[in-house]
Order: structure tokens, then C-alpha cells, then sequence
């Protein structure tokens, strides 16, 4: 079992005021795990095929996807519920507004108690490293963690990019718009809710 590695790091002067720490401790170097890892592991555990278990999430996610598309709260038990939230198209509710001017604003996802303390018994080890902080990483750093993370993933959204760059919010969202214009990352998504694939 690998040990998690962590680092501290400053929070922002102007928000320190009413907190009583002045560090956040951030997880470094994480790496993702895609559809495709999981699937192997199952597979590696029981008796289905790697098909069967592609075939089942699939289904699933269709299934949820269309459950919640009938305005219910899907929950998983044990696991997490699904709801979802709505908004005006043009992001201003008057209280006049039609139907056919409501619009999806998001699917939130709650994790179960249960589930989250299966996550604390399944917690590894700590170990302290120096973290890339947000003053030392440079673009082209953030361009090569980039070119290792779309090897195996498709999308990619600032909190990932956040993540995977252990950065802060504020330079996570300076390095989109960076790569955005630099037509290193195009915006598949909405405006209010991003999601970027790598530039041919």
C-alpha cells in the first residue's frame, strides 16, 4: 500500500482574516485512476468480463442520468445521492419565467455516511513532501503534467487541473485561460460550467 503524499500550504491573506489556520494541507503529486483501471480491477475480482463490466456502467449511468432527467433524487445506498439543480437560461430568475426558459444549472453528488467512513478505513498512510506551490510551477511544467494526464483521459476541468498541478483556485483559473488562449485546450462545455478536451 502507497502512502499519501501532502504538503501545507498558505491560504490567501484575504481570506485568513475570520479562519483560524493560516495553512491548508493539499495533497500532491495525485494521480487519476479512468473507467478503464476500474473496470480491470473488477474484472480481477470476479467473474465478469471486463465487457459485462462496461456494459453495466453504462446502464447505469444511462439509468441515473434518466432518473434524475424526471426531477428525482436517485440514491445509491451506501454510496451517494444524485439531485440536481435548476436555473434561468439567461442566469436571471424573475419569478415569471416559462418552462421553456429553465435550464439545468447542475447534478450535485452527496456522498453517503456509510461511504464516507468505508473511505477512512480504506485512508493510507501520510508522508510529507515538498509540493510544487503555486509561485515555483512553471507553464511549461503545467503544459508536460498536461500532455501525462490526456495519455489516459479525454476532459479535463479546472478543479482537476487544480489537483493534478497542486495549485491554487486562483492559478488553476489563470492557467486555463492561458491554455484556452494559447489553443492548447478548447471548451466542450457550457460557459457557467466548463469542460475542456486537448487541442488537435
Amino acid at each position: 500500500m502507497g502512502k499519501i503524499k501532502y504538503d501545507f500550504y498558505k491560504n490567501p491573506d484575504n481570506n485568513t482574516e475570520n479562519l483560524k489556520s493560516k495553512y491548508h494541507i493539499r495533497i500532491c503529486n495525485r494521480q487519476s485512476i479512468g473507467t478503464e483501471d476500474i473496470v480491470y480491477s473488477l474484472s480481477k475480482r470476479s467473474t465478469l468480463t471486463p465487457i459485462d463490466i462496461h456494459a453495466v456502467i453504462t446502464a447505469f449511468q444511462d439509468e441515473i442520468a434518466y432518473q434524475l432527467g424526471q426531477g428525482k433524487i436517485v440514491r445509491l445506498e451506501g454510496l451517494c445521492n444524485f439531485d440536481i439543480s435548476l436555473k434561468t437560461e439567461n442566469g436571471v430568475c424573475t419569478g415569471k419565467e416559462n418552462a421553456s426558459s429553465i435550464v439545468l444549472k447542475s447534478v450535485n453528488i452527496n456522498p453517503e455516511k456509510e461511504f464516507t467512513e468505508k473511505v477512512k478505513e480504506n485512508l493510507c498512510n501520510m508522508e510529507r513532501v515538498k509540493g510544487v506551490h503555486s509561485n515555483t510551477i512553471s507553464d511549461r511544467k503545467i503544459d508536460e503534467i498536461l500532455a501525462e494526464y490526456f495519455k489516459k483521459e479525454k476532459t479535463i476541468t479546472r478543479p482537476i487541473l487544480q489537483c493534478i498541478c497542486s495549485i491554487s483556485k486562483y492559478m488553476a483559473i489563470l492557467q486555463v485561460k492561458r491554455l484556452v488562449a494559447e489553443g492548447k485546450l478548447i471548451n466542450i462545455g457550457f460557459k457557467n460550467h466548463p469542460l475542456y478536451i486537448k487541442a488537435d
